[in-house]
């Protein structure tokens, strides 16, 4: 327990020493000090009793793996090959990341019961997915950042893969409308306009305010992660016309 306390006092430290170094625009520590906090909370994570077998074990390991590569991002400066190492494995391992999580939502889900019951719902959601990965990445390839098929082609799966995610927590709410279901739904949020932020910032502007609520926003949407992962559902009844299915304790 107060290892536990400890932990989770150090990483608050960091994460407000990470938005103070934001607004002064002190990057390159504030770069360091954000690799380290994803890392911590996933020991966090382990140390708490948690599942490390579970895919939001995966997801926070994945994330925390790709967080950790900002502490070298200093040498991304002077070296091409870790330049492209950190650009490449990073993403490929936010990517996976939200692979895994979109796995540990979905396997909650009663697929069939949720197109049989959602079928309008899912195909409009579909219909924005596609239309927002395309503006999204649009905005990415238009700029002068990207370079080859590769860079396009991890720019367009990223965004598809958080679109994705955002889609299947929204379905897992509608059909749950529980407190598990509905944090999971508001870290997805979180995520999505923090990307949003994220790329105003890299292709469209680099006025700082943008990069700060980017900040901000990944770590509400980790807080609302977080929570959730000392959540589960309970199976009350079944589906029955417009009554839920899940309820939370």
């Amino acid at each position: 327990m107060q290892k536990s306390k400890l932990l989770s006092g150090i990483i608050i430290v960091l994460t407000i020493s990470f938005i103070g170094f934001q607004i002064f625009q002190l990057d390159l520590i504030g770069g360091i000090v954000r690799g380290l906090i994803l890392p911590l909370l996933t020991v966090l994570y382990c140390i708490s009793g948690n599942s490390k077998s579970s895919h939001f074990f995966y997801f926070l390991l994945f994330y925390a793996l790709a967080e950790f590569t900002g502490v070298f991002s200093y040498f991304a400066y002077y070296s091409v090959v870790v330049d492209n190492f950190l650009y490449y494995g990073g993403n490929l391992a936010y990517i996976t990341a939200y692979i895994f999580l979109i796995l540990e939502v979905f396997k909650s889900i009663n697929l069939k019961s949720v197109i049989k019951r959602f079928p309008v719902h899912i195909i409009i959601l579909l219909v924005l997915d596609i239309y927002s990965v395309y503006l999204v990445s649009e905005i990415a390839v238009k700029s002068d950042f990207l370079y080859g098929i590769l860079d396009y082609s991890i720019e367009i799966i990223y965004n598809i893969v958080i679109m994705l995610l955002l889609t299947v927590t929204l379905i897992n709410y509608i059909s749950r409308d529980s407190k598990k279901a509905m944090n999971l739904l508001l870290g997805s949020l979180c995520i999505v306009f923090s990307e949003v932020m994220q790329v105003a910032y890299f292709y469209v502007s680099d006025k700082n305010i943008l990069n700060i609520t980017y900040s901000v926003l990944l770590i509400f949407a980790f807080c609302f992660f977080y929570i959730q992962s000392n959540m589960s559902y309970l199976r009350n009844e079944a589906y029955s016309g417009s009554s839920m299915n899940n309820l939370e304790t």
